[in-house]
């Protein structure tokens, strides 16, 4: 047991998928503490030698990702980090139908098709068999949010602050907002986008892609220009352990992949705020949604009856086969049902910042208000 909680530290960032060009790209603008230089020029050296071995992917898949069509429209989960979207992504993954991107594809978007045989091995090996902070289980083949492996192919993503967590307010003022964000980073993120769908979807054997990604809540506009029939769900917390469970969760992350120190970590005002242009951006946004097309599930009620709500996303959605996916998602809820995650305490400095900046949500979501404890 002693060897599933080491620390969240590697050598190397998950920027080693990306090209080197994209590299520098990412970083540019940015400063690395001195400190941080070798395993950045690591991350660099490694990344290098991967653009040998993307070749044959290049060569050989080319003219199959665009020849594939999804049989299916996407459902997109959208809710924000710490909500319960990875329990849902994962549970909806379980059907034999779905297609998303895997552990593998997030870190090695370009390798995913021609080098995952052997790496997968090598890489399980080194990787935490569980995620820091909520113990969730990791392994390559599981399925994974989609973002770091967008900031491998393109380089705008606030996954950044991962990097560079002092520069946290510049990078989620340049790179959050999707739509202000130049025409040609637009076009350049769509580009990737679909092909890194075409590579999940050739790399799962699935029928229906299905995404996970709380960036996504800034995309909704371009995802439906992209997908005009595609499915949403959006799935909410109370605000008050949202707001804590990311911030410790991201400073607990940044250990392992930052390039730069910030001594106390990311303060919590910042995920306050973060949460607060989240939820007033989905509520505005949300309107680009065909009616129909977009379910709300509140994340308390989903704990209590996951089956339930499960059958009631593919009645909604019309997606068939859910008495063939039931069982691989009930034996999924025996092995990682979110009740037998370790709770933690919410601290007063969370009551205090969610009530000032974000007490309208807590409201409109139908959550109590609380206040900040002496």
């Amino acid at each position: 047991m002693g060897s599933r909680k080491r620390p969240f530290k590697f050598l190397v960032t998950v920027l080693i998928g990306s090209r080197p060009a994209n590299i520098l790209q990412v970083i540019k603008g940015y400063r690395i503490d001195l400190h941080y230089y070798p395993k950045f020029l690591l991350t660099s050296l490694v990344s290098l030698i991967f653009e040998v071995l993307k070749l044959p992917e290049q060569l050989v898949y080319k003219k199959n990702l665009k020849t594939i069509r999804i049989k299916e429209p996407p459902v997109f989960i959208i809710g924000f980090w710490r909500s319960g979207t990875t329990l849902l992504h994962s549970l909806l993954c379980q059907d034999p139908k779905a297609g998303y991107v895997t552990t593998f594809q997030g870190v090695f978007p370009n390798l995913v098709l021609t080098q995952k045989k052997w790496m997968k091995a090598f890489t399980n090996r080194i990787l935490p068999k569980e995620r820091p902070f909520d113990s969730y289980p990791m392994d390559m083949d599981f399925p994974q949010e989609e973002e770091f492996a967008m900031m491998s192919l393109q380089s705008k993503s606030i996954y950044k602050i991962f990097y560079f967590p002092k520069d946290f307010n510049d990078i989620n003022e340049r790179e959050l907002y999707f739509e202000r964000l130049s025409d040609a980073h637009r076009k350049r993120w769509e580009k990737e986008y679909l092909s890194l769908i075409n590579k999940a979807m050739l790399n799962t054997g699935g029928e229906r892609y299905m995404s996970k990604n709380p960036c996504n809540i800034f995309r909704i506009k371009t995802l439906t220009d992209l997908f005009p029939d595609a499915r949403f769900i959006f799935i909410y917390r109370n605000p008050y352990p949202v707001v804590e469970s990311l911030c410790r969760f991201v400073n607990e992350v940044l250990p392992g992949s930052e390039l730069q120190h910030l001594e106390g970590g990311i303060p919590r005002e910042y995920f306050a705020r973060l949460y607060k242009d989240s939820l007033h951006e989905y509520m505005n946004a949300k309107e680009h949604i065909k009616p129909g097309n977009l379910m709300e599930i509140r994340y308390e009620e989903f704990k209590k009856r996951p089956v339930e709500i499960l059958r009631d996303i593919y009645t909604r959605f019309n997606i068939p086969g859910i008495e063939e996916a039931l069982p691989w998602m009930e034996l999924y809820l025996e092995n990682n049902h979110p009740d037998t995650r370790v709770p933690y305490q919410i601290a007063p400095e969370t009551y205090r910042l969610v009530n000032e900046y974000a007490v309208d949500i807590v409201r409109k979501l139908g959550y109590q208000i609380v206040e900040s404890p002496q």
